[in-house]
């Protein structure tokens, strides 16, 4: 990124009181958490041990009852490396605490947001910190069942009936909250896309409705088939960005 864009960047985020993030796998990467399309992502490695009828099965909600085993492998695996929060999480937490940002949502369902300290968090595919029958429908906090799922088990509930983290699979509802923004987009004054291809509906569809009428940075590792839609496009690593633009952003206080 040369010096004019960072210049920039910097300055539109030091005027800025009402900023609206979306992020997707790519900012958890570097916290070692791999991405779920890529051509070493969980889907491909789950994939290849399990020969799925596709990757997406994983998060199929039909398959997960039938077959629970690839979804909580891959549960395991994330929770297994107990990742921390990677320095762009830290910087959207810092951009809150600045009274930056009104609200950030997420497609991940990692929880490193919430590790890092950011509070206006929308998780729009569910999260992992809590779970429920399928049976009964009891509620459970995940570290109730965190136990079993890192010892190789699949959790089940005093019925019997299968536990399921509560995000959201394909055939289920979002979550209503994230209806409302969509339908009822926030008032902002800049849009920030992170680590997104922007081929994730709904979420991509609410972040490109917005960059219609907002100024947006789209950054990202690799160029999208949206760049064109959105006002500045930054294709360089996640970390080394939300860094050199901290800095800027520190150098001059608004």
């Amino acid at each position: 990124m040369d010096e004019f864009t960072r210049e920039r960047i910097a300055r539109a985020m030091r005027q800025a009181t009402r900023i609206v993030v979306l992020t997707g796998a790519g900012i958890s990467t570097s916290a070692g958490i791999k991405d779920f399309r890529g051509k070493d992502g969980m889907y491909e490695i789950v994939r290849k041990r399990y020969n799925l009828p596709s990757p997406e099965a994983i998060f199929e909600i039909n398959f997960f009852m039938r077959q629970p085993e690839p979804f909580y492998e891959m549960v395991r695996s994330m929770f297994a490396m107990e990742a921390e929060p990677t320095l762009s999480h830290r910087f959207l937490a810092w951009l809150e605490e600045q009274g930056k940002m009104s609200l950030l949502v997420t497609q991940n369902i990692d929880m490193l947001h919430h590790k890092a300290g950011s509070k206006a968090v929308l998780e729009c595919h569910g999260t992992l910190r809590t779970a429920s029958c399928l049976t009964c429908g009891r509620s459970f906090e995940f570290a109730e069942i965190r136990a079993a799922v890192l010892a190789g088990g699949i959790p089940r509930c005093e019925c019997q009936g299968l536990i399921k983290p509560d995000i959201v699979f394909f055939g289920e509802s979002l979550p209503a909250e994230f209806y409302t923004v969509h339908l009822s987009p926030p008032d902002a004054d800049l849009l920030l896309l992170m680590g997104t291809s922007l081929n994730v509906q709904p979420a991509a569809g609410f972040a490109l409705n917005l960059a219609a009428t907002t100024e947006s940075i789209l950054v990202n590792r690799d160029p999208t088939p949206y760049d064109a839609m959105v006002t500045h496009v930054v294709n360089m690593d996640l970390d080394r960005f939300c860094q050199d633009i901290w800095e800027e952003m520190e150098k001059t206080p608004s």
